[in-house]
């Protein structure tokens, strides 16, 4: 079997020249340096064998390159050619024909290396021209030391330059060197470039057309140059198989190269950019709508576009077109759209958002409809839990009371989990308790007594009088407030005009003691509870 050995010469320079035709193997399909000199190439084979009897290395091509320089500045021309591979089984072999060759005339080598550095005992695998060096041609074999003598070269000239690999397998670094290098390279320039920007394109199937020809203007305005597109690098520097009309990407990001060639100079350089296919809007991916069961009947109308912006996350609505379906697949196909107005008992639907103008550009969000049942509390009571001077609180003893929320005198909230409140005012407040889906709100008056827990009635100005904090919210016309002791005789009456209760019966002073009192409040609320006398 054949082994098929592909060649490589690495860039060197972020923003590399290249020039080259089909069949780099051979004179015809040279590549032409230009620019900083550094290239690329996936060139293989051997191609025509042209060097026979044309060297005096005595050899032919194995697999080859071939290479084509035009000078425009005088003076000595080297290079190193390093392999990747360090290995000294490598070997690499060149030969030069000019200045002015044609592929028809090339005439004889100029300079020529042929050494195996295995053979000649060399200390690495390196081969080129420098200074320093005087022979003009060396090997096969031992002979030689894989260098030989740099060309001195001069405006105009031209010539080919064949690299050989005959054993081995590495791509290679090829560096110029010289006195024609030094602060500029002594080849023609490429054309002038501007880097491409990408083209993004929406659609959810992931596959589109693209219209690569469209960066022409932003790659280049220079006269006298052409472009053309190619779908990967090796096929751009061998300038064939270009793109022609509409180009279909099927991949989510597809580098292009665009081959920017000068048409007097042969040179050129290889832009590239992206084509980006994107899903679609940037919707919100899943999205709840809870519903409210109000007449406990098991389904509920709802509105759909009532949850537009929640699923477009912020996206302008009137950028895009919303459509709901049923099933998955028919949002995905368009088909049996839902309408804006549905009955539902609770169930997964889904959301297609797309561009305007664009249906191919569109993302789905899944929508759960969740039908809830309203709050039903059957028992409420209040338990006067802890009260002093300063603080009211307040617990809510509800039967069934999970899952839901708490307010006090406000619909809109705050809204609280714990069915404990502080620092409640003195007086009737209105509580509101909803579900955790917000489903419904139900409402309830409640009294809150504010009281001390004892008074001292000694006559210092500080707590003299026992008392019940906003009365007059809480009692209505001759109501009152009865005081007890321990044994339940009758003690006081306090009506809402009143101060509050000194601690007397009959104009006498009681004894300390625990006191009870009772209230009917406007509401029909009955309250007992009880405090200290402290003497």
């Amino acid at each position: 079997m054949k082994k098929i050995v592909v060649f490589y010469i690495i860039i060197l320079a972020s923003s590399p020249d290249f020039w080259a035709q089909s069949g780099l193997n051979d004179c015809n399909g040279a590549i032409k340096v230009c620019g900083d000199g550094a290239l690329s190439t996936n060139a293989n084979g051997v191609g025509i064998q042209e060097l026979s009897g044309s060297n005096s290395c005595s050899s032919q091509e194995n697999n080859s390159i071939w290479l084509e320089i035009e000078i425009t500045k005088s003076g000595t021309l080297g290079f190193d050619l390093i392999p990747t591979r360090s290995d000294i089984n490598v070997d690499y072999d060149f030969f030069i024909y000019g200045p002015n060759a044609s592929c028809g005339n090339l005439g004889f080598a100029i300079r020529c290396s042929t050494t195996n550095p295995n053979a000649a005992g060399l200390s690495d695998n390196h081969t080129g021209m420098r200074e320093g060096e005087m022979d003009i041609s060396e090997g096969p074999g031992e002979l030689g030391n894989s260098y030989v003598k740099p060309l001195d070269v001069l405006p105009g000239e031209t010539y080919f330059i064949v690299i050989d690999r005959p054993i081995g397998s590495s791509p290679f670094n090829l560096n110029w060197t010289g006195s024609s290098t030094v602060g500029s390279f002594p080849f023609p320039d490429g054309p002038d470039v501007n880097p491409a920007t990408d083209i993004e394109k929406c659609n959810a199937n992931g596959i589109t057309d693209f219209d690569v020809f469209t960066t022409q203007q932003e790659i280049t305005t220079q006269n006298q140059t052409s472009i053309s597109y190619f779908e990967n690098l090796a096929s751009a520097i061998d300038n064939s198989n270009p793109i022609l009309g509409l180009y279909t990407s099927i991949t989510p990001r597809k580098t292009i190269y665009a081959r920017v060639e000068n048409d007097v100079t042969g040179c050129y350089k290889i832009v590239d950019f992206d084509l980006i296919i994107n899903d679609g809007p940037i919707i919100n991916p899943t999205c709840t709508l809870n519903l409210c069961d109000i007449d406990f009947s098991g389904n509920e109308a709802v509105f759909l576009p009532t949850i537009d912006n929640e699923i477009l996350n912020g996206l302008p609505a009137n950028g895009y077109v919303m459509s709901y379906y049923g099933a998955l697949a028919d949002a995905q196909s368009k088909t049996n759209p839902l309408s804006e107005n549905i009955n539902t008992t609770g169930e997964q639907i889904f959301a297609r958002v797309e561009e305007l103008n664009n249906e191919q550009c569109y993302n789905i969000s899944e929508v759960s409809l969740i039908l809830n049942t309203p709050p039903q509390i059957e028992n409420l009571n209040i338990a006067q839990a802890e009260v002093n001077a300063n603080s009211n609180t307040i617990t809510l003893n509800l039967g069934a009371s999970e899952a839901y929320e708490y307010a006090l005198n406000n619909i809109d909230g705050p809204y609280q989990t714990s069915n404990v409140f502080q620092n409640v005012e003195s007086g009737f407040a209105t509580l509101y308790i909803r579900d955790e889906q917000q489903c419904a709100i139900i409402s309830t008056s409640i009294a809150v007594l504010g009281y001390d827990n004892y008074f001292t009635p000694n006559n210092d100005g500080i707590n003299d009088l026992w008392k019940i904090k906003g009365l007059d919210k809480l009692l209505e016309g001759n109501d009152y407030i009865s005081i007890f002791d321990r044994y339940g005789k009758l003690l006081k009456q306090l009506k809402s005009s009143d101060n509050g209760w000194d601690g007397t019966f009959n104009g006498k002073a009681l004894p300390s003691d625990d006191y009870w009192f009772q209230a009917s409040l406007r509401n029909g609320q009955e309250f007992k509870g009880h405090f200290s006398l402290i003497r």
